[in-house]
């Protein structure tokens, strides 16, 4: 195993609307091995629930928009499988308000 030569840590937050949902990118790393990797720190709100923390490794931009997507799919799934009070029960999901200004 080759130790990372540089890393790099930006701390974000920014959000982005995917596929309906928003989603929060925490904080982003950069490892450079061979060649660059990119980790992002990332929660998702759809509707009124929110996700845990989740991680998405990749290489590219357009990598990071189809690996969010899977991921915002995976989770509308899993609220219409499960139903928003199971997911909350099991600790995959939160409620989220919204702040009104």
């Amino acid at each position: 195993m080759e130790i990372p030569k540089k890393t790099e840590i930006m701390v974000l937050p920014i959000d982005v609307e995917v596929d309906g949902c928003i989603v929060t990118l925490i904080e982003a790393a950069k490892f450079t091995l061979t060649r660059p990797i990119y980790q992002v720190s990332c929660q998702a709100r759809c509707s009124d629930m929110q996700s845990q923390i989740f991680h998405v490794t990749y290489n590219t931009p357009q990598e990071l928009i189809q690996k969010l997507k899977t991921e915002i799919a995976k989770f509308k799934y899993m609220i219409w499988l499960l139903g928003k009070e199971e997911m909350i029960r099991r600790g995959i999901a939160t409620r989220w308000k919204e702040i009104k200004k």
